[in-house]
């Protein structure tokens, strides 16, 4: 079974120093991979990693490079349409990092200065709309990954960025510049796995395991595990209590989406 990894979305998908490929939505993934094995019956089920970016993710699913991808993906009207999406395992809101000191507090304030952006994600989505709204004009730049874009404001080469809080927070504490997220959250992010459409039985397991793992209780020891406990070798927990829609997942687990909304 093939699993789509991210490299470096801490702490959901990512490669350690030691070559591990860990993380929450990994850890939720290789759950799903023994459902498949127990569900089939096999006495073993090779299970093989295989990098992708937020640029590339759908297409490799498409192209049956991957049976799973197990990263930061928001469940959203458009990628239904073209994936098959399991259970909300997080929510996330897009945000803005930028430069401690710099007179920065909100979006408004990037006038003029450039917006860094990951290739392939929704904080694009994000920006144009604030940018209709508010007839403001920001230069931007897009990024392969949030990696590259923290690095591009670290070296003064953008002036903010604009994803997921959740990477972003990461970043910040492992930065040896002070950054900083500033204004409120500017989306709501339903965060899951995706995988093909076509694989019906498939999609009938991630969905009865996910379940599953919501009401045995599982999902709350593995929200602990990667949310509030020192991540693998990097020494520090995020510390970041569920907030009340993850907490409502816990308690009454659905397939329903709390749809990603532009706030």
């Amino acid at each position: 079974m093939t699993l789509g990894y991210r490299e470096n979305a801490i702490p959901f998908s990512w490669k350690t120093k030691s070559g591990q490929v860990v993380g929450y939505a990994i850890e939720i993934c290789q759950r799903l991979a023994a459902a498949v094995q127990e569900h089939l019956k096999l006495p073993r089920l090779e299970v093989r990693y295989v990098p992708v970016t937020s640029a590339d993710r759908v297409r490799s699913i498409l192209d049956k490079r991957i049976d799973l991808e197990c990263g930061v993906t928001t469940n959203t009207p458009a990628r239904r349409e073209l994936l098959a999406l399991g259970l909300t395992y997080f929510y996330a809101g897009a945000r803005l990092l930028v430069r401690e000191g710099e007179g920065i507090l909100s979006l408004q304030d990037m006038k003029n200065k450039t917006l860094g952006l990951v290739k392939g994600t929704t904080g694009e989505l994000v920006m144009q709309k604030h940018q209709r709204q508010h007839t403001d004009v920001w230069k931007t730049q897009l990024f392969d990954s949030t990696n590259d874009g923290v690095t591009a404001l670290e070296q003064g080469r953008i002036d903010g960025i604009l994803t997921d809080d959740v990477q972003l927070l990461v970043r910040a504490r492992q930065s040896s510049r002070h950054l900083e997220l500033v204004g409120p959250a500017l989306s709501i992010e339903p965060l899951t796995l995706a995988f093909s459409k076509a694989d019906r039985e498939l999609g009938s397991l991630v969905d009865g395991e996910m379940k599953r793992l919501y009401r045995s209780g599982a999902m709350q020891e593995m929200y602990q595990r990667w949310f509030r406990s020192p991540l693998p070798e990097l020494g520090y927990s995020l510390d970041l209590a569920p907030g009340r829609l993850l907490n409502d997942n816990f308690q009454r687990p659905s397939a329903y989406v709390a749809d990603w909304v532009m706030l």
